[in-house]
């Protein structure tokens, strides 16, 4: 009996620190590609808002920024050139120099209707807190080239 009790107390404790271990793994790594992919969704159903949420400077989110006009113009012109059918991401890494915590995301997006693909479209994420990347920059003239 004892032996079995000893047993599962030692199962209990290699789970719980198997799980911490995931879980710091995978939140820091993916804060910024999730971070994309959920502007991505929000600028194809046309959620200003959303996108107002995910887009703006180590300081804060535009939308805490700027007037409503103004964003709401800024996101709905985003949003437009943003539209496509499927994307992929294709790069992660690190900015040098950037004078906060920074990565650059690369996407491939299929245009809509099947048009063309635009390879490795830049969307710069900037660390605003500890666990909220924010979109900076996005690479858009090189949609609007294409186009």
């Amino acid at each position: 009996m004892k032996r079995l009790s000893m047993l599962s107390v030692l199962l209990m404790s290699a789970g719980a620190c198997t799980s911490q271990t995931v879980v710091n793994q995978s939140v820091l790594p993916v804060g910024p590609v999730l971070t994309v992919e959920r502007f991505l969704q929000a600028a194809n159903t046309r959620d200003l808002e959303t996108m107002a949420r995910l887009f703006g400077t180590d300081d804060g989110p535009i939308l805490d920024t700027g007037t409503q006009e103004e964003i709401e113009l800024r996101m709905d012109l985003i949003a437009e050139i943003l539209q496509h059918d499927d994307y992929e991401i294709v790069s992660e890494r690190s900015v040098p120099g950037a004078a906060s915590r920074s990565s650059r995301i690369g996407v491939d997006l299929a245009l809509p209707g099947g048009r063309t693909t635009v390879e490795d479209v830049g969307f710069t994420v900037v660390l605003e807190s500890p666990n909220r990347w924010l979109i900076n920059v996005i690479e858009l003239v090189k949609i609007t080239e294409v186009v």
